[in-house]
């Protein structure tokens, strides 16, 4: 009973159908209205910089994907697009999938119930949530180990310093000794 995928009219990604599953064809629109829709998922996010303890800015990953890019890649179903937007990005963006497991889970969203749906809503916001709590602590984890290193440098650079002064200082008493010692043999000669 398999359906050909590309004669029917329902079908507007060429991705097989589950028989008696209807699927809606995404209007054609023009580019503003899927960026515009594209910003309002994505809360106008287009990614992120952070400063390091150094002081130096430091590219971090990108908070964003492209909306167009990502239905083209994935053949994302009309029906996905239209009723559940707010999946996509969580599935595009989580780290616990590749390629063909997004591609999997976009094809069996429209088969799902919503119970299952917000189910997998609710574990790809979980994991994002638990991860940017990892990355919060990693990050903390690292602001230390960085400003207990710019300590132990800095005590370094004393310690040098000290060196080099007190170096100088020993030249500079030499000089004097030999100086002196000079001018003895002057006033002794006279």
């Amino acid at each position: 009973m398999a359906e050909d995928t590309q004669n029917n009219p329902a079908n507007t990604n060429g991705a097989p159908q589950a028989s008696g599953t209807p699927q809606t064809t995404v209007p054609a629109t023009p580019s503003g209205d899927i960026l515009s829709r594209e910003a309002e998922l994505l809360g106008g996010a287009t990614g992120t910089t952070g400063t390091s303890t150094t002081g130096q800015t430091t590219a971090q990953k990108p908070a964003a994907f492209n909306l167009t890019q990502a239905i083209a890649k994935y053949n994302i179903p009309a029906l996905v697009t239209e009723n559940y937007p707010k999946i996509i990005p969580l599935i595009i963006q989580t780290e616990s999938m590749d390629d063909e497991e997004r591609e999997y889970w976009f094809q069996m969203i429209p088969i799902m119930t919503r119970d299952q749906i917000k189910k997998l809503e609710d574990i790809l916001n979980n994991e994002r949530e638990q991860l940017a709590k990892l990355d919060s602590e990693y990050e903390a984890e690292l602001k230390k180990i960085d400003e207990k290193h710019m300590l132990e440098w800095r005590e370094f650079e004393m310690k040098q310093k000290k060196e080099e002064i007190e170096q100088k200082e020993n030249i500079t008493e030499e000089e004097e000794q030999k100086t002196e010692e000079e001018l003895l043999k002057k006033l002794q000669n006279l």
